[in-house]
């Protein structure tokens, strides 16, 4: 277990993709936003349609990713992110991609508060 938690560290050295590839992929119905916060922070403010996995407990739900083309994965800051994005690619997922912070991915994307979920 130490050893996969090594590897998954040293694997999330990975770059935010960038702001082109995430409107892309934004605009796809076969994309899902994983926001791998806690609930609370969840609550505090998502994408419409996201879906919380918290990274804790991200292995324990994963199966019902398998249904998406692609997945950009998110958090408060991009390191959670980094760490989801590894974890699903070492679980054979191959297009997952980084959105980093959700209030970047907000900015990216130029969503309004107002269309944001509480």
């Amino acid at each position: 277990m130490a050893s996969l938690r090594f590897s998954l560290y040293s694997r999330c050295k990975g770059q935010v993709a960038d702001a082109d590839t995430l409107k892309a992929l934004f605009a796809k119905e076969t994309t899902v936003i994983v926001d791998v916060r806690r609930l609370q922070e969840f609550e505090g403010g998502h994408f419409d349609g996201a879906v919380n996995m918290p990274l804790q407990s991200l292995g324990d739900s994963i199966e019902s990713l398998q249904q998406y083309k692609d997945i950009i994965v998110i958090c408060r800051s991009g390191r959670r992110s980094a760490k989801a994005k590894a974890e699903l690619e070492e679980k054979g997922f191959a297009n997952v991609y980084d959105g980093g912070g959700w209030k970047h991915l907000k900015e990216v994307l130029e969503v309004r508060e107002e269309e944001l979920q509480r």
